[in-house]
């Protein structure tokens, strides 16, 4: 029973290593990501407004990525492991720096070892990693009625947001319907979390010098959440580097011209990268609270 122990310990203990190695790895992508987009973006040309705007929206970005981290703990719960709200908050913020380590599949790797060393089987961690991403799929499938307006010509604002507004009350109450509120109320934090990034980016795309037209907003906000998820599927992609920018140039193709776009792109990861870094202090400090929260219990 001893030898039992002192295996288990040793294991448990190589995986939370094992999860920090790729958290660190995965600092120094990041690092790296912030000096290259750095580069491509001529501040010059952005006055302190505009500086203030971009670390707001990387503010904003870093918060909603709590939405991720709560959508997948009411998945947790939905496979039958309950964990508090702080620790899900680091174990996701943790290990989703991990995206940018070239591959695509290290922040899945890195929450299962941390999963696994807090006490989780390997078996609902799994099997939580691939309901995230079917209920990320079936998010995104809200959106698809917002891009009808560089389809279909005829349909404008007017039509494809009340399909919109539709097919999100309908989702959400089939999902609740078949498969109970716990993961409803999981594809609405992420459905939220998507919302917020594709408004993001049309703030980085204002930023960029793109179309003023407020009527396209929406239709933008939708192409984005598609190369969102296209980046997101596409393995051996960090954090879905070319793959976004190929759909996003593909949707929004005479909107406006394609150094826009890109720009856009680039200022749109720029704030991304700057929010998970965020995100990734945030969490830490919410696993010294929950740590504490234990020494006193």
């Amino acid at each position: 029973m001893m030898i039992y122990k002192t295996i288990d310990r040793f294991v448990r203990d190589n995986i939370k290593a094992l999860g920090f190695f790729l958290a660190f790895l995965a600092l120094l992508f990041v690092f790296n990501k912030i000096i290259l987009y750095g580069s491509e973006i001529s501040f010059r040309n952005f006055d302190t407004l505009d500086i203030v705007f971009l670390i707001s929206l990387s503010l904003i970005s870093g918060i909603s990525s709590i939405l991720l981290a709560s959508g997948w703990r009411e998945i947790l719960v939905y496979v039958g492991v309950d964990r508090p709200f702080r620790w899900a908050v680091w174990a996701y913020a943790t290990s989703q720096l991990a995206k940018y380590v070239p591959g695509n599949v290290f922040q899945l790797v890195g929450r299962q070892a941390l999963g696994v060393a807090a006490g989780i089987s390997n078996a609902p961690l799994a099997k939580s990693s691939v309901l995230e991403l079917l209920v990320i799929a079936a998010s995104t499938i809200l959106f698809v009625p917002l891009v009808s307006p560089f389809v279909f010509l005829d349909i404008g604002l007017a039509t494809s947001l009340p399909l919109f507004l539709i097919l999100a009350a309908a989702l959400l109450l089939l999902t609740r319907w078949l498969f109970g509120p716990i993961l409803a109320k999981s594809a609405a934090f992420y459905a939220s979390y998507l919302a917020v990034s594709g408004a993001i980016f049309v703030a980085a795309y204002s930023l960029a010098g793109g179309s003023s037209d407020l009527s396209l907003y929406p239709a933008i906000v939708g192409a984005y959440v598609i190369a969102w998820l296209a980046g997101l599927l596409t393995p051996g992609a960090p954090a879905g580097i070319g793959v976004r920018e190929a759909v996003l140039l593909f949707l929004l193709d005479g909107l406006s011209p394609s150094s826009v776009i890109l720009l856009a792109v680039v200022i749109g990861r720029m704030i991304t990268v700057l929010g998970d870094l965020l995100f990734f202090v945030g969490g830490l400090i919410a696993g010294r609270l929950c740590e504490i929260t234990n020494e006193q219990g």
